[in-house]
């Protein structure tokens, strides 16, 4: 127990360290992008939890026993491959072409764009998780509909300040209590990384880009393999639902016309 709050501390200390040190570095070299209000910001500043990532999977290493090995081998693969396209996503991505429809339109035409680039990196990534974790056909199609759709979800979400790592806190408080070792650990200190960014980002002083909204939306999708048949089942059609939705309409407009919703939107800008 004691490992874990040290785990937890280390995390957010070493967030509100990194913060101003990358601002600093991208604002220099002019790595900025303008916001929804038009604001040009820091962006790809998620790339602090891809960092956080191969800090901790030290300490886990060194106290964590054997068997959670390929775990924490599966998170970092996962964490640092969809890192990397999300910050070339971020960097040289093109607004022109939108939804996941537009970009898989793009690649049978033979044109590659970011989204594509992300969609073909993230489903191989999917599948090679899902091989290591599941035991027959079934369960590795529900798998890799998990990962791949929770990555995409939380990077949907990642319009307005704060929204995504809201997103993020909101669907990981459950999970937390119901996982063990290795997942809960990871799990806790990115939730303590959230927190530490998450004054940041809500006021818009900075961006967590596409960097950020995949590392955080892969880890959730890897933890959600451990999730019983009916849990996982239940996943993927919410999953399939709002990726659906999102294609048609828009989920701003749609938090905006929920009070609930758009009280915790709003909640610290």
């Amino acid at each position: 127990m004691a490992f874990r709050y040290g785990i937890l501390a280390f995390s957010y200390v070493f967030i509100r360290i990194a913060i101003p040190l990358v601002e600093k570095l991208f604002i220099g070299s002019g790595f900025l992008k303008e916001n929804y209000r038009g604001d040009l910001i820091p962006c790809s500043m998620g790339i602090i939890f891809t960092i956080n990532t191969l800090f901790i999977s030290l300490f886990l290493l060194k106290f964590q026993p054997k068997s959670t090995y390929v775990e924490l081998l599966m998170i970092v693969i996962g964490i640092i491959t969809m890192g990397f396209i999300g910050l070339i996503d971020d960097f040289i991505g093109d607004s022109d072409v939108k939804g996941f429809k537009g970009h898989i339109k793009m690649l049978f035409s033979m044109k590659l764009t970011t989204g594509g680039l992300k969609a073909v990196v993230g489903g191989v990534i999917s599948i090679l998780i899902s091989l290591i974790v599941s035991m027959d056909l079934v369960n590795f199609l529900i798998n890799i509909i998990i990962i791949s759709l929770f990555t995409n979800l939380i990077n949907l979400l990642d319009l307005r300040p704060g929204r995504a790592l809201k997103s993020f806190l909101i669907i990981s408080l459950p999970i937390v209590f119901f996982i063990e070792d290795m997942y809960q650990t990871v799990l806790l200190s990115f939730m303590a990384a959230a927190l530490a960014y998450l004054p940041y980002d809500i006021k818009g002083r900075s961006m967590l880009g596409d960097t950020g909204a995949n590392s955080l939306g892969i880890l959730l999708g890897i933890i959600a393999t451990s999730f019983s048949l009916k849990i996982r089942i239940a996943v993927v059609i919410f999953l399939i639902l709002s990726n659906l939705y999102s294609e048609k309409y828009s989920i701003s407009r749609l938090i905006s016309g929920n009070k609930i919703l758009s009280f915790i939107d709003e909640l610290g800008r």
